[in-house]
């Protein structure tokens, strides 16, 4: 709760107000005759995320449509960090309480502490309680897991500040560009620059919350394993923020009916959940009709497929399907308007104008020596075998002597070259921290 204070002031007791009212709540909502109560308390919970992170973008488009200005009458509303990971977490509990999966805590502190939990409250990996909450009550703390933990934790930061911040200029470039300065080569490289950002920044956030969630004895699920690697884009659902897709499929998904009534319920259901899924990243069109992308691959590779999706396993699909789809769609989750996104798709499916062999290099908005270097290294997770996960490698007890100086070499690299590179460089907020 300090470290909540000291990034986001006063707003800290908007997380002790959410944590108050799902502690008390679940008292409440065990049992067949507590229905009213449970919908009021998610009711809650949803609406307090809504005021915060979706009221100015609602009421942008009714003053676009009506001509009115209450957006401008209520100003802008400064999102709380952490308020969609912590508000999901804070459902999750009911859910599973309403469901008797769990019992609801009798002992506050038990649970405000797994809701305020550092490592994972202001950019996850959603955390659900029921996964937890024996490490909770008795913490696997050790020499080992600590020092397993740090391995992790470096490992993510490694990530975070040697690849995604590297790589983060190609793209900031990229996506700055005007309209007419856009051609297929600064788009490709733009958006898969992009690509690399966001997975290495946002899986190096979740390795080093994981890393020290191990330190202190905590066991967290794993938010990911090499979805650059997937085969479909149901398969890429599945190993792309597991938490939040697994958050989606168990109360969204399977509650509206899933897969049970046919493909047309099927077809809406996996609508709803993407719409939600888009929203949830952003209070913005782009995330809207990014969730609607995704949600329309998934609809077809259903329909057409259907349960022969598990039979797309030849290495092609890989490469000539799903990454082209991927970073399509990553133009869209990083555009700043539709406009934009538009922009950048028509440039990247007009392979014209081709620049020349010497005029490349200056073809790529933000590319220097370390850019390249670190797209490079980036880019080797595209073609890697797909079962191929370092960070997993890291996290086992090794008993040979061998590892352990492996391991401890690399721990200890990882962060002094971290250091040094953070230490002379600016700080580079993670991007999953707006969310």
């Amino acid at each position: 709760m300090i470290f909540y204070f000291w990034s986001s002031g006063l707003h800290v007791f908007l997380l002790l107000g959410v944590i108050l009212l799902n502690f008390f709540g679940a008292q409440f909502v065990a049992g067949k005759n507590n229905w009213a109560i449970f919908v009021a308390l998610v009711s809650i919970n949803i609406s307090i995320m809504f005021i915060f992170k979706y009221v100015n973008f609602f009421l942008v488009n009714v003053d676009a449509i009506f001509h009115t200005e209450f957006n401008g009458r209520l100003g802008v509303m400064v999102l709380p960090a952490g308020i969609s990971f912590f508000v999901f977490q804070g459902i999750s509990y009911l859910f599973d309480v309403r469901q008797g999966v769990i019992s609801a805590d009798r002992g506050f502190a038990t649970y405000a502490a797994y809701q305020a939990f550092f490592p994972h409250l202001i950019a996850g990996p959603i955390v659900r309680y029921r996964d937890v909450i024996q490490d909770f009550l008795s913490p696997r703390i050790s020499s080992e897991h600590f020092a397993i933990g740090v391995t992790r934790f470096a490992h993510g930061l490694l990530k975070k500040v040697v690849i995604a911040d590297t790589i983060a200029p190609m793209a900031e470039a990229a996506f700055g560009l005007s309209v007419d300065k856009i051609n297929f080569v600064s788009g490709w490289t733009g958006a898969t620059a992009y690509a690399l950002q966001i997975y290495f920044d946002f899986s190096g956030y979740s390795d080093m919350a994981i890393g020290l969630a191990a330190m202190f004895g905590i066991r967290f699920t794993e938010n990911f394993a090499r979805p650059y690697s997937s085969r479909s884009i149901t398969e890429f659902w599945r190993r792309w923020h597991i938490t939040l897709s697994s958050w989606f499929r168990d109360y969204v998904y399977i509650p509206l009916g899933g897969s049970r009534n046919g493909a047309l319920v099927t077809a809406r259901n996996l609508f709803i959940v993407f719409i939600i899924t888009g929203l949830w990243h952003g209070a913005a069109w782009t995330f809207l009709f990014w969730g609607l992308y995704h949600g329309a691959f998934l609809v077809m590779e259903r329909l057409v497929l259907g349960g022969r999706r598990e039979t797309l396993t030849h290495w092609s699909w890989r490469y000539f399907y799903v990454l082209p789809v991927v970073v399509f769609g990553w133009v869209l989750f990083r555009s700043e308007s539709m406009g934009q996104a538009m922009a950048m798709w028509r440039a990247m499916l007009a392979p014209v104008g081709l620049p020349g062999y010497n005029d490349v290099w200056s073809s790529v908005p933000g590319l220097t020596p370390q850019a390249a270097v670190a797209f490079l290294a980036g880019g080797l997770m595209f073609i890697l075998p797909g079962q191929t996960s370092f960070g997993l490698r890291l996290m086992s007890e090794p008993s040979k002597p061998l590892w352990q100086t492996v391991n401890a070499t690399y721990t200890i690299t990882a962060l002094m070259a971290s250091a040094v590179i953070v230490l002379t460089g600016t700080y580079s907020p993670f991007l999953y921290f707006t969310f």
